[in-house]
């Protein structure tokens, strides 16, 4: 399941600190594009997910398409079921 997460982050943004904060409580690692330093991610996350609002977590479903979901609080239930 780990493979198929990206999360799209800006470090310095509270909303982003408090899934990475779950991720490490959690002992989960997770691949990250930091926004605010790579201009390919932020680039990414707006034509995929439509907005650059992070943090934003993209899901590659089995299809192989992509599921775009922002909210930090949803983005933490939603690891909490699959990782």
């Amino acid at each position: 399941m780990k493979d198929r997460l990206v999360l799209y982050q800006d470090p310095y943004c509270p909303f982003c600190r408090r899934v990475t904060d779950f991720l490490e409580e959690s002992n989960h690692v997770l691949p990250m594009r930091d926004i605010m330093r790579d201009r390919d991610a932020y680039e990414e996350l707006i034509r995929g997910g439509g907005r650059g609002t992070v943090p934003c977590l993209r899901i590659t479903l089995e299809d192989g398409k992509h599921k775009w979901m922002y909210e930090s609080l949803d983005i933490i239930d939603f690891l909490r079921k699959e990782i």
